[in-house]
């Protein structure tokens, strides 16, 4: 009965949810349909309560698929609620035909199972009215239920959301950590949140602030992850995606997290694992990253924290490339060289563990040195350069490469913002074995599985790589002995990392 209910949601909204594929209006709030699957699976994360009234918040509606599926799921519970308060918000009116429709069924629905069902719908900005309400009272907590599919955008620093939401507050670079933010707060003392999201705000800088909100606020009780985004929703957003459970609890060490992970959005294949929240977030980490590390991963974790080195530990330092191409002074970038040209090095340069440099390809290979620039370029000597993105395509997560000034010519080189390059204040490392050793060690199948416990980007950022362990300098250097400058294939690199690191 109630797949039947849900089933005649779904198609009496497909024209509409069809239409807005192609939308600007979602472009423009990069704003996504939750498919009917997801929506109760959705649902079926929250825990049955015994209340009389239940008071439910969608903060961002659209056709209603969630708030649907939320009551379909509560008409199966043992004990039933006589009556469900539900507030909507959706500020696209353009959108109100169909859930109004979905919400009347919502209601015979609720009626089939002696329910009353009272329903809001607002076409208003869940930001500034939810902060308007935080402002005049922040311990004011109304809903036991919240659902959200939130809009993804990032927050401009300049916006007027930014400033609403600093006012209460809420420090995020992204309107999908502001919507999770403000929802926490209007949760009554026990109650319960469901959202999808980017995985991104599970590790870097940017999102340090709201996972830190999060931690102080809720207790995260479970987690599921779907390996691509795309197969989750009716467009190409390539991201992994997470929908956590976040309970008004406070959160202890020994809480136990249920992590979930699917290949694809009908659920026929879930793996389970259970973990304490200090192997998810670990009470030492400063940057609180999440890790979800499922079954198969607990000995690639046990190898890493068994390296004995902080990257400080080495003297070594890794930053974000300098120069930005397209902010160079004209006629300073060349695809040709020219006298005074220096080398201009991109990840379009990596090429089987070395950085070759010059190649054919679009992108101006050449920088004049001048005054606007010299402070930004590095002396020559020998680096260790990662992609800062790879697609997702590519098989590995982190792509590293030597540069050896000895084969490219002894002059400054320009390194672009699209690789992160690590050195000894801002100069090369001591010598060749250590950034060949170094290479590898990046290179290996080892620090790319580690690195997809924490985060599903396909972008790198210098904090991922500060938050390694690695090898101590002797153990690098005789990694850097193995081969000779091209790495070496991946199972041989895995081997001798195997070989000298924990044989």
């Amino acid at each position: 009965m109630m797949l039947d209910f849900l089933r005649d949601i779904n198609e009496k909204s497909s024209d509409t949810t069809n239409r807005r594929i192609e939308d600007i209006n979602k472009d423009l709030n990069e704003q996504f349909f939750t498919p009917m699957q997801v929506a109760y699976f959705m649902s079926s994360m929250f825990k049955p309560i015994k209340k009389t009234v239940i008071n439910f918040l969608d903060a961002g509606a659209g056709v209603g698929n969630l708030t649907a599926s939320f009551i379909a799921y509560i008409c199966t519970w043992e004990h039933k609620p006589k009556k469900i308060n539900v507030l909507l918000y959706e500020i696209d009116k353009t959108l109100f035909p169909d859930l109004r429709r979905n919400m009347e069924l919502c209601s015979e629905l609720c009626s089939e199972n002696d329910i009353q069902l009272e329903i809001i719908i607002k076409n208003e900005d869940f930001i500034e009215s939810s902060v308007s309400e935080l402002k005049v009272d922040k311990t004011s907590k109304k809903f036991d239920f919240i659902i959200l599919n939130p809009p993804y955008k990032k927050l401009n620093t300049d916006s007027w959301h930014k400033t609403l939401t600093l006012e209460v507050g809420i420090d995020v670079p992204n309107y999908y950590a502001a919507f999770v933010a403000l929802s926490y707060r209007l949760l009554e003392k026990n109650a319960q949140l469901v959202c999808i999201v980017p995985r991104s705000f599970c590790n870097g800088q940017y999102f340090k602030a709201f996972r830190n909100d999060m931690i102080n606020n809720v207790r995260l009780e479970k987690l599921h992850l779907f390996e691509s985004r795309k197969d989750i929703f009716y467009d190409d957003v390539l991201q992994e995606t997470l929908i956590m459970l976040l309970a008004r609890k406070k959160q202890h060490l020994s809480d136990n997290i249920y992590i979930t992970e699917s290949i694809n959005d009908d659920f026929s294949e879930i793996r389970k694992t259970k973990k304490r929240f200090d192997d998810v977030i670990f009470p030492t980490d400063t940057e609180k990253v999440i890790r979800i590390i499922r079954e198969d991963d607990t000995e690639v974790v046990s190898r890493m924290h068994s390296l004995p080195c902080k990257l400080e530990d080495l003297n070594i330092s890794v930053s974000t490339g300098p120069i930005v191409d397209f902010r160079e002074k004209e006629g300073l970038l060349s695809c040709e060289n020219t006298l005074w040209a220096l080398p201009v090095i991109y990840p379009e340069n990596f090429k089987n563990g070395i950085v070759q440099w010059p190649i054919e390809g679009k992108k101006p290979g050449y920088l004049i040195e001048d005054e606007s620039n010299i402070k930004r370029l590095r002396p020559p000597g020998i680096y260790v350069l990662v992609k800062r993105m790879s697609s997702k395509e590519e098989r590995k997560r982190i792509v590293a490469a030597v540069y050896d000034s000895a084969l490219i010519g002894k002059v400054n080189i320009a390194f672009d913002n699209k690789v992160n390059y690590y050195h000894i204040k801002n100069e090369g490392l001591i010598n060749r074995n250590l950034a060949k050793g170094l290479s590898l060690y990046l290179n290996s199948s080892l620090v790319d599985f580690y690195f997809r416990t924490f985060s599903g980007n396909t972008q790198v950022n210098v904090s991922d790589l500060k938050s390694l362990k690695y090898p101590a300098v002797e153990d690098l250097e005789i990694l850097g002995e193995t081969y000779d400058f091209e790495l070496p294939h991946q199972e041989e690199i895995d081997a001798i990392i195997n070989k000298v690191l924990f044989e």
